[in-house]
């Protein structure tokens, strides 16, 4: 099922049996009962997911200084360590959004514009097979932006479908230590899957697009694209637990992820991610990433303008910028129309960080395991329906 029938099944659910929030929504309660009411709620989604071991949550308002850290449950299933607030853990597809800052910082520096051709700086080699439609090779008309939107036609590693042998999930299954390296990446979508369509001509969700957007940066920066994460992003904004996964000398133990219940985080196949989400990270350092973002501390307000567009539709409701989603909440159903948009990164494995402008307020949460993305809006929702009543003093 798409996402907006999974988030619709959820709300229309949970309305029906009360989730105990409708029937008095208008009632605000104090600060100490929301907290109490989101930390109990929590608990519950914990107790009824055997696929999860932990779950984290900040909520931040910078209009009222309201700072709620939530965290249930252990580092792992097999153990009784409680899970920590400054926990590291994978932040999969939000690593999209830190990508698509760095071209920011090389667009405001005059390095680069969104428009430049990919192939100024990837050889044939690399683009070989990747863009073409009926016989006709498109690789020297795909631009930045189009791998940024998910426009570029070509096709996606990870959930793509297959043109012939085993698909990329069935392959990390079956051999969970095997380690992939961007190359390894890529040539999967040459040789195993097809393009979508032209570049520019339809969306199309796709982590190969951000592996070239990987390999761009390290033609452009020419060092690794872990140094440049380093030196672009984590150094500056003192994000001091972030790091590229197997790219760090001395990595941290961080949180179990979960694929149909096994846990990945200490296995090789996480590198499939690299450029596209590889990033380990903590609450702490996405709200401080996110909190750089909206306040012009990383990026200008004309580049930021255009990376936070969502020209392109995902869905009813569900718009995506540059490595960025948007939530319109009264489009995805009617019975959210009074609920406040928001944007900013989701992961698969039930990780986001996500900002509301208009109530000036952040959202970050880790559940930490692959296909929860869609559950975790849906928590989120009933999340808000409680903090939304927070009484303002």
């Amino acid at each position: 099922m798409k996402l907006r029938f999974k988030i619709l099944i959820g709300i229309i659910s949970f309305v029906v049996i009360g989730f105990g929030v409708l029937g008095y929504s208008n009632r605000q309660i104090s600060e100490e009962e929301v907290n109490e009411a989101i930390y109990k709620h929590l608990i519950e989604v914990l107790d009824k997911n055997d696929s999860l071991s932990s779950i984290l949550l900040t909520i931040y308002s910078n209009k009222t200084g309201y700072l709620g850290e939530f965290v249930v449950g252990t580092t792992k299933l097999s153990t009784e360590q409680p899970v920590q607030k400054n926990s590291p853990f994978y932040a999969a597809s939000v690593g999209k959004t830190m990508c698509a800052a760095i071209y920011g910082l090389l667009v405001d520096e005059e390095k680069i514009h969104f428009d430049d051709r990919i192939s100024n700086w990837l050889d044939d080699e690399t683009l070989e097979g990747l863009f073409v439609i009926d016989g006709k090779d498109y690789r020297d008309q795909v631009t930045i932006e189009q791998l940024l939107r998910h426009n570029s036609g070509v096709g996606d590693y990870f959930l793509g479908p297959v043109t012939n042998g085993k698909t990329m999930l069935e392959l990390i299954k079956e051999d969970p230590n095997r380690m992939f390296t961007p190359r390894d990446l890529i040539a999967f979508t040459r040789n195993h899957q097809r393009s979508v369509g032209k570049p520019g001509e339809r969306f199309h969700y796709s982590d190969t697009g951000y592996i070239l957007l990987g390999l761009i940066l390290e033609s452009i920066e020419q060092k690794p694209y872990s140094e440049i994460l380093e030196e672009r992003i984590f150094e500056p904004l003192g994000m001091d637990d972030s790091y590229l996964m197997f790219y760090k000398n001395e990595p941290t133990e961080i949180l179990e992820v979960y694929i149909d219940g096994v846990d990945y985080r200490d296995k090789n196949a996480l590198s499939m991610d690299w450029s596209g989400g590889g990033v380990v990270t903590t609450m702490d350092d996405l709200l401080t990433f996110m909190m750089a973002l909206e306040s012009g501390d990383l990026l200008s307000d004309e580049v930021y303008q255009q990376m936070t567009d969502f020209k392109e539709k995902y869905d009813k409701g569900i718009y995506y910028g540059m490595g960025m989603m948007y939530f319109n909440f009264s489009e995805i159903s009617w019975m959210l129309g009074s609920m406040t948009d928001i944007y900013g990164g989701i992961g698969a494995t039930g990780v986001y960080m996500l900002y509301d402008p208009e109530k000036d307020t952040y959202f970050i949460a880790n559940f930490g395991s692959l296909g929860f993305e869609e559950k975790s809006i849906e928590e989120l929702i009933k999340i808000r329906m409680i903090f939304d009543r927070i009484e303002i003093k």
